[in-house]
């Protein structure tokens, strides 16, 4: 009894820790669409790259942190460093937010979520939460993505310099985000 109480309490630890790469880990060699039909690939890019990961559109928690991060970073870091953001949304539900809220950074759509494989953060939700989400909410994740594997990303933020990860913060719970200060520290 002894052992599974410990257990227990480690279990989330331990899930914790394998999720997301790590500091010094070299960018998935990768390419996606952004919403304006241009490919970007996270091991070639040029600048230091802010990359955040957001489970989609019809998050309210995902675009207060977006909003947030282009009224306290994107002005601060123009031609330092580049941001990019990634949902598994469809690429006409992406472009959509972008243009609704006038993100200046590139929006990739991932609606395969390669991407959330790749760079480890794959949230998985079950067929009640997602049939809830649907009934209760009107939020329709398959819909949105265009799929029907129900995944979305864990809410992270990954900082790539020459082509390896500088900077790794996810979060397992989907109402805690990066802190911009910290994002603004680790460039």
């Amino acid at each position: 009894m002894k052992k599974i109480i410990t257990l227990s309490f480690l279990l989330p630890t331990l899930l914790f820790a394998m999720t997301g790469l790590k500091i010094g880990d070299k960018a998935p060699k990768l390419e996606l669409e952004s919403t304006d039909s241009k490919m970007v690939n996270f091991s070639k890019l040029k600048n230091d790259t802010i990359v955040v990961f957001y489970r989609g559109a019809w998050c309210p928690y995902c675009i207060k942190q977006l909003k947030s991060i282009e009224l306290d970073i994107a002005k601060k870091i123009k031609g330092k460093a580049d941001i990019i953001a990634v949902s598994v949304d469809r690429s006409k539900v992406a472009k959509k937010m972008k243009d609704e809220y006038k993100f200046s950074f590139v929006v990739l759509s991932d609606t395969k979520a390669k991407s959330l494989k790749a760079f480890n953060i794959v949230n998985k939700l079950d067929d009640k939460l997602v049939k809830k989400y649907k009934a209760s909410y009107k939020i329709d994740v398959e819909a949105d993505s265009g799929e029907t594997h129900h995944m979305v990303a864990h809410p992270a933020v990954f900082i790539i310099k020459d082509g390896k990860i500088a900077f790794v913060d996810v979060q397992t719970d989907y109402k805690v985000r990066t802190n911009n200060q910290d994002i603004l520290k680790a460039l």
